[in-house]
């Protein structure tokens, strides 16, 4: 089956299925623009990660990065798989607080965490994972009472992944955490609080990455200072953050590797260096997001018209764009689209397929080749888990998407389908004339 399905994806008599629900039914109950997730690939994902570090190197944590999806059914859902989670917000915190998720597996990143954000995280007693000197001052103003407080420092490992310039986030200017040589710095004023207990450090290269290289390029770079934190400041790292970034098939032009293989590969280096370097083995944290959600995904459309400018361009034009979908306005992302119903006997031909929002670069897709389709038709593109529904907004006051989960051949809501009465609740009324 080709890469781009998800587990449970398949047609039959021409009409696409997951599990045995099929999607034009979906539709019919739901509604579009519409997501989608296959709680069978959200499960192979988490447990191709969990467990062969059960195996591998079974003191160590998976966290799901809130960021990639995150609703409270769907964080109830992976946390009964035996994820933990890291977010980057105090929205995302309070989902998994309403989800009834552990502070204890919760990770808080952010390179400008609010005073309330920050005040919400101490009363919820989750990890920090501190970005800069002004969190750390942030952190002692806020905390009155003087409660423990776990922290980890984000350490810059000025490394090279290569991918998206949007999305690398292990370079020396990156805006993301702190150059290893101000680590002194950061260590004196903790060290002067009781309270704070540092637990480790935490890096992250980059994101949709391919290249299993600048993983151990990380390590070739990183353990050395977990070495000389060790000599110089007597810190033993209790736990030791490696990221995330595993890249997902979009297209075939992308080539995800293997995790299992690459799990069992980085935890025999991680090892091999902490014994040479004669160090404590720490907890060994992972943070995937898109490489568990994005599979998962299917987003769900109408089309409402189609226009031939003739010797020129054939649009499709569907009922959402890139409100729910900005990526391909954003990183010029690529997906795989098809129909949810295929007609037999069908001309094919090229389209770009384009949104209804009021941008000109409001482009799903270009000049991609698809069977004819007419008003009323509905399509359907993969891979969308991951940063579609985290990243849509009420673009021309339109209403965000449903979701829904597919799980043991029952549709599960996870999101209700926006109103107008929604897109209004907050709003303010004028009095007068």
């Amino acid at each position: 089956m080709a890469n781009h399905y998800p587990e449970g994806f398949s047609y039959h008599d021409g009409r696409a299925y997951i599990g045995n629900i099929a999607l034009d039914d979906v539709i019919a109950s739901q509604g579009t623009p519409l997501y989608v997730l296959d709680a069978k690939t959200i499960t192979k994902n988490c447990k191709q990660f969990l467990d062969p570090l059960t195996q591998l190197y079974s003191n160590s944590r998976v966290l799901y990065a809130c960021k990639a999806n995150l609703t409270v059914g769907l964080a109830q859902y992976l946390y009964r798989l035996g994820m933990s989670f890291d977010v980057s917000s105090g929205g995302e915190l309070y989902t998994l607080i309403k989800a009834g998720v552990d502070s204890q597996s919760i990770y808080f990143h952010g390179n400008n965490k609010t005073l309330p954000e920050l005040e919400l995280a101490l009363d919820y007693n989750v990890t920090l994972i501190v970005d800069n000197f002004q969190e750390l001052k942030h952190i002692i103003h806020v905390n009155k009472t003087q409660k423990s407080v776990r922290v980890m420092l984000r350490i810059k490992p000025e490394i090279d992944a290569h991918t998206h310039d949007y999305i690398k986030t292990g370079k020396l200017d990156s805006k993301f955490g702190i150059e290893r040589n101000d680590f002194k710095n950061f260590f004196t004023l903790i060290s002067e609080h009781s309270w704070f207990d540092f637990v480790g450090i935490h890096g992250h290269i980059g994101s949709q990455i391919f290249d299993t290289k600048p993983y151990f390029e990380f390590l070739d770079t990183m353990m050395p200072f977990l070495k000389q934190l060790h000599d110089e400041f007597g810190v033993t790292v209790k736990e030791f953050n490696c990221g995330g970034g595993m890249g997902i098939f979009y297209t075939k032009e992308d080539t995800p590797f293997n995790i299992e293989s690459f799990l069992s590969d980085f935890t025999q280096y991680f090892i091999q260096k902490c014994d040479e370097l004669s160090l404590t083995r720490p907890v060994l944290l992972f943070e995937p997001g898109r490489s568990i959600i994005g599979p998962a995904g299917v987003t769900l459309y109408t089309v409402g018209a189609v226009k031939h400018i003739p010797n020129v361009k054939s649009y499709i034009f569907v009922d959402g764009g890139m409100a729910d979908n900005i990526r391909p306005l954003l990183y010029d992302s690529k997906y795989v689209f098809d129909h949810v119903n295929k007609k037999e006997n069908t001309t094919k031909g090229v389209f770009s397929i384009a949104g209804k929002f009021c941008e000109s670069g409001d482009i799903l897709a270009e000049n991609i080749e698809l069977s004819e389709v007419v008003a009323g038709d509905h399509l359907i593109v993969f891979s969308t888990g991951a940063y579609n529904y985290s990243m849509a907004s009420n673009y021309n006051r339109n209403a965000r998407p449903a979701m829904v989960l597919i799980s043991d051949d029952k549709i599960v809501p996870l999101l209700k389908r926006e109103t107008y009465a929604d897109l209004i609740r907050l709003d303010c009324e004028i009095e007068g004339k």
